[in-house]
C-alpha cells in the first residue's frame, strides 16, 4: 500500500555535545490486522549508536510495549507518558523497533519528543512520520440560512424589529431598573439608543450586544428594534487546563476577550495537576521553580533516574527547562494572576482557581519534596517517605496522590488557600470558590501508608475509602474558617460518610458533572435533586479537547467520543439523556426512550450552569487552544444562555424544529462568528 510521509517537530536543540551527529527517528504507522484489531508500528533509529549502552526516550499517551517479531529493541513505560526504547544487539547502522499496539486513531497520538541518551549526554532528535493514507471525514451537512444583524451567539431572547434606523456612536448611559432576572437588559433603537439593565452584568451584556450589532451590520447605523435579553443559567463557564501544557498570561487575556464576547460568567483556571504547577505561591518557590519546568532527569549512584531540579518530561517530551517557548515550561506570577483577575472582572467574568487534589497532585508532591530538601522543613510535605502504597493512576503515575493523613498536607492547603484569597483581595474581585478537584484518585493509594493506617485505627475504620471523607472534612475546616466555598469534579461528592456529605453540600459553590457515560448519566440529576449545585460539564457535549470528527488528521482525544458544533449545540441542561442526537459515526440515534426508567430532574434550580472543558494533553501552543475551542464552544455558550430552546422535548433526533434551529445557529457561526475570529486573528477550525 502506498504511504504518505509527513515530517513533524524538527528539533535542533542539543544538550552538552552532540552524541552522534546524524541520529534521527522515523516512526511508521502500521496497518490494523482485521483478526486481532491490533497494528504493528515501527520506530526506526537512523544511524543508531553502536552497542546497547544507550536509550531513546519518547513521550506518548499510551504504548502497549508488546514486541513484534523482528524487533531489535523494546519500548517500556518509565512513568506517566514517558517511555524508553532499549536496543538489542543488531547488525547495520539503523535500529528497528517493531511493537504491537492499537491502530493509530489520530496523527497527533503518534509518539513525539524523541531524546537520545548516550555516554552521559542527551540530545533531542528530528522525527519523520510515515502515516498510512486516510480518508477525509466530511463535516456534517447543514442549510445556510440568511442571517440578520441581530443573529449572534448566544442568541437573543426577544427581538422586535421596526422601520427606520438609528446611528449608534457611543454606549448610552444605562438606566438601572428592577427585574427578577439577573443579567437582564433591554436595548431600544427608535432614532435614539436607550439601554436599561437590571444590574452591572446586564449593562455589560447590553454593551456586548451593541458591539455585535455594529459588527454584524458593518456600520454604526443599525435598524430600529427592541431587544430584551437575559441569561437562563448564572454559571456559563470555560475551564482551561494550563497545568499539562502552559498558556501565557497574554494568551489568557486574549482568551478572556473572546469569552466576554460570548457573555461568559466563569473562567475556571486549572493550574495544578500531575504535569505542572503553574501559579506562584510566595512561600513555596519550588512549586514553580521546580513544578513548572521539565527536564531530563539525573541519574543517582544506583543508576536510578531522579527528578532533582525539575519534573521529568511530559506530554510534548521537551527537556530544556530554560526553553520559554515550550508549553512544558512556564507559570503565572502573582502579578500575572492579579492582572488576569482584574481583566476578567472588568468583563463580568469571575475566576475560579483549581489545584487538583488529592489525586492528580504529582507536581505539587514532587515540588514540596524539593522544598523540604532545600529548607530542611518537612512541615509541608505532601508525601510520606514510609508510604509503600502501590498504585497506577489513569495517566500511569505511581506517586500522584496526596497523603491525606499527614498534618503537613493541610498546612500546605491552608497556605495555598490563603495565597489565593490574598490575590483576589488585592485584585478587588470576587472569589466565588476554590476548586479542589477530587477526581480520579487511583485505587491503592494510601493502603501502604503507616500514617493512613494510624488514622484508620484511631477511628475504627477498615475501609480505606473512608479516608476520602477524612480528607474532605479537613479541607472543609480550612475553607469554612476562611469563608470560602468549594467546587469540585463529580467524584468529590460521591462515596462520602453521610455527615460529611451533608456538610459539604452546604459549602459547595458548584460540582462539575463530567462523566455522563453509561451507568453514570443519572448523576447530575440525582445529585441536583439532592441539593447539590450542579454544572453540566458532559464529556459528550462540552469536552473541547475531543476531536471534531474521526478524521485522523484532526487533533484531539476521543476516549469519550467526538464533539463538534452540532454536539455542543445539542446539549440540553434539563433533558440530558437526549443531549446526544448523533453517534460518533454521525448516525441519528433513537432518543425517544432514552430517559425511560432514569432519574427525573425535579430540582431544576440546582442545575446552575454549563461549562466547556479544555484539557491540554494534546495542546502544544495557543493556536491549538483556540482551534479546539472555536467554534465548537459556541453551542455550550448558546445553551448556557438559552437553556430551554423551542425544540426541547422533541423525541426524534432529526425533528424539523431542531434541524431548523441547528441550521440557524450554524449559519450564524459561519456568517458572523468566523469573520469575527479572523478579525481577532486567532486560529480556529474552518469547515472541511
Amino acid at each position: 500500500m502506498r504511504k504518505l510521509s509527513f515530517v513533524f517537530g524538527l528539533f535542533g536543540l542539543f544538550f552538552f555535545s552532540a552524541c552522534t551527529p546524524d541520529v534521527s527517528i522515523i516512526w511508521t504507522e502500521g496497518e490494523a490486522d482485521t483478526a486481532t484489531g491490533k497494528a504493528v508500528h515501527t520506530l526506526t533509529v537512523v544511524n543508531a549508536p553502536e552497542g546497547t549502552d544507550w536509550k531513546v526516550w519518547l513521550s506518548s499517551n499510551h504504548i502497549s510495549g508488546a514486541k513484534a517479531e523482528g524487533s531489535e529493541g523494546e519500548i517500556a513505560l518509565h512513568h506517566g507518558c514517558w517511555y524508553a526504547v532499549t536496543p538489542y544487539e543488531r547488525e547495520g547502522s539503523d535500529l528497528v523497533v517493531r511493537y504491537i499496539d492499537r491502530p493509530l486513531q489520530r496523527h497527533s497520538w503518534a509518539p513525539e519528543g524523541f531524546v537520545l541518551e548516550h555516554e552521559g549526554k542527551v540530545r533531542e532528535l528530528e522525527a519523520e512520520y510515515v502515516f498510512l493514507p486516510s480518508e477525509r471525514v466530511p463535516d456534517f451537512e447543514y442549510n445556510q440560512l440568511e442571517t440578520n444583524v441581530w443573529d449572534m451567539i448566544p442568541s437573543l431572547k426577544r427581538v422586535e424589529p421596526s422601520e427606520g434606523v438609528t446611528l449608534v456612536e457611543t454606549m448610552p448611559q444605562v438606566t438601572f431598573v428592577d427585574s427578577s432576572k439577573p443579567g437582564w437588559y433591554r436595548i431600544t433603537l427608535d432614532g435614539e439608543c436607550k439601554v436599561e439593565a437590571a444590574d452591572q452584568d446586564g449593562a455589560f451584556y447590553a454593551q456586548v450586544t451593541l458591539d455585535n450589532l455594529i459588527r454584524n451590520a458593518g456600520s454604526n447605523e443599525l435598524p430600529n428594534l427592541v431587544i430584551e435579553d437575559w441569561p437562563d443559567l448564572a454559571y456559563r463557564g470555560l475551564m482551561l487546563d494550563i497545568s499539562r501544557n502552559f498558556t501565557t498570561k497574554d494568551n489568557i487575556l486574549k482568551l478572556i476577550d473572546l469569552l466576554a464576547h460570548y457573555k461568559v460568567s466563569i473562567f475556571h483556571l486549572h493550574f495544578g495537576d500531575d504535569e505542572g504547577w503553574r501559579l506562584e505561591i510566595g512561600k513555596f518557590p519550588e512549586l514553580t521553580s521546580y513544578g513548572a519546568r521539565h527536564a531530563f532527569p539525573m541519574k543517582n549512584s544506583d543508576g536510578e533516574y531522579v527528578e532533582s531540579e525539575c519534573l521529568m518530561p511530559s506530554y510534548n517530551g521537551r527537556i530544556d527547562p530554560a526553553d520559554a517557548y515550550s508549553s512544558a515550561n512556564g507559570y503565572l506570577t502573582g502579578d500575572d494572576y492579579i492582572e488576569i483577575l482584574k481583566y476578567a472582572w472588568e468583563r463580568r467574568i469571575k475566576v475560579i482557581p483549581e489545584f487538583d487534589t488529592p489525586g492528580h497532585s504529582r507536581a505539587a508532591i514532587k515540588a514540596m519534596e524539593a522544598y523540604t530538601k532545600r529548607t530542611g522543613d518537612d512541615s509541608y510535605l505532601l508525601s510520606d517517605p514510609e508510604d509503600k502504597s502501590e498504585y497506577m493512576s489513569v495517566q500511569y503515575y505511581k506517586d500522584n496522590a496526596l497523603n491525606v493523613a499527614l498534618p503537613s498536607t493541610y498546612r500546605f492547603i491552608e497556605t495555598v488557600f490563603d495565597a489565593l484569597i490574598a490575590y483576589h483581595k488585592e485584585a478587588g474581585v470576587p472569589l466565588p470558590a476554590i476548586h479542589i478537584g477530587g477526581d480520579e484518585v487511583p485505587g491503592g493509594a494510601w493502603v501502604g501508608s503507616p500514617a493512613c493506617q494510624k488514622v484508620m485505627e484511631e477511628r475504627g475504620w477498615s475501609d480505606i475509602e473512608l479516608l476520602k471523607s477524612y480528607y474532605i472534612e479537613n479541607v472543609l475546616d480550612i475553607a469554612q474558617a476562611r469563608g470560602v466555598k468549594l467546587s469540585g469534579w463529580q467524584e468529590l461528592v460521591m462515596d462520602l460518610e453521610d455527615h460529611v456529605y451533608e456538610r459539604l453540600k452546604k459549602n459547595m459553590y458548584s460540582v462539575n458533572f463530567w462523566y455522563t457515560g453509561p451507568g453514570q448519566e443519572e448523576y447530575p440529576y440525582a445529585y441536583a435533586n439532592d441539593g447539590v449545585p450542579s454544572v453540566l460539564s458532559n464529556m459528550t457535549n462540552t469536552y473541547m479537547d475531543f476531536a471534531y470528527t474521526p478524521d485522523k488528521t484532526e487533533r484531539g482525544l476521543s476516549w469519550g467520543g467526538f464533539v463538534d458544533e452540532r454536539r455542543s449545540f445539542s446539549l440540553l441542561p434539563y433533558d440530558v439523556y437526549r443531549s446526544v442526537r448523533w453517534d460518533d459515526r454521525g448516525r441519528m440515534r433513537d432518543i425517544a426512550h432514552l430517559p425511560d426508567g432514569k432519574t427525573e430532574l425535579k430540582a431544576k434550580e440546582n442545575i446552575v450552569g454549563v461549562q466547556a472543558q479544555l484539557w491540554t494533553e494534546t495542546v502544544r501552543n495557543f493556536d491549538h487552544v483556540t482551534y479546539y475551542i472555536f467554534p465548537k464552544v459556541c453551542g455550550v455558550f448558546e445553551r448556557g444562555w438559552n437553556a430551554s430552546p423551542e425544540w426541547e422535548g422533541t423525541i426524534q433526533a432529526d425533528d424539523p424544529a431542531f434541524m431548523l434551529a441547528l441550521d440557524r445557529y450554524y449559519s450564524t457561526v459561519v456568517s458572523n462568528e468566523m469573520p469575527y475570529y479572523d478579525q481577532m486573528q486567532i486560529n480556529y477550525r474552518k469547515r472541511k
